[in-house]
């Protein structure tokens, strides 16, 4: 049986692929939907907005690095 720890590597994986192939769309309601998921996911939300960004600022530096 797969532990914890890689499905959490292979969850983050897929979101990465669906960053790539759908994109990323930032509202100006971003603050409240990253913080209404936190709440529906039980995380906290300082946690969810650390996630975020790091994500999101990893995807936009592969996106726009030279070797892409």
């Amino acid at each position: 049986m797969m532990n914890k720890e890689r499905q959490g590597e292979i969850a983050l994986l897929f979101l990465k692929h669906r960053l790539q192939t759908d994109g990323v769309r930032l509202t100006p309601n971003i603050h409240r939907d990253i913080g209404n998921t936190a709440k529906a996911l039980g995380i906290s939300v300082n946690e969810a907005m650390e996630f975020v960004e790091i994500i999101v600022r990893e995807h936009v530096e592969k996106t726009f690095s030279k070797n892409h």
